[in-house]
């Protein structure tokens, strides 16, 4: 418990001293979580490329691209795509043009790995299915 001399010296901060030690705060989480978003783009990458082997096994015209931190499954006019954001230990999977769902690591501590795994997994299968009725093969 805080004795009022703790107390004393906090109310005393300045809105500037506030501020810095919030930033730092803030920084510090964002380091801790930025484990588990990277982890979550790893699994997730994975559920893209096992979507992408199994159209190809049909023979199907789908495209999957890498970039550092960024992947992106395209199958005609439809797309999926997961994204780290580094400084904020965000992940991001936008599916076709719709908004993007952001899975806030370093806010939300509850976030597992697995979670964003499943969320790609079942986005990748609303594609196919998209695409499959739009063309059936």
């Amino acid at each position: 418990m805080a004795t009022w001399r703790d107390e004393l010296i906090e109310a005393v901060k300045s809105k500037a001293e506030r501020e810095a030690e919030e930033l730092a705060r803030h920084k510090k989480r964002v380091a801790e979580a930025l484990a588990a978003a990277e982890s979550a783009v790893s699994l997730g990458a994975e559920s893209l490329k096992f979507a992408h082997e199994k159209l190809q096994e049909k023979g199907q015209p789908i495209v999957f691209s890498q970039e550092p931190d960024k992947h992106r499954l395209a199958f005609g006019e439809f797309s999926l795509a997961l994204e780290l954001l580094r400084d904020s230990a965000i992940v991001r999977v936008t599916f076709g043009d719709g908004k993007p769902r952001e899975f806030d690591f370093a806010k939300d501590r509850h976030i597992a790995p697995a979670d964003v795994e499943e969320y790609i997994g079942r986005r990748a299968l609303e594609l196919v299915r998209a695409a499959q009725k739009a063309a059936p093969w």
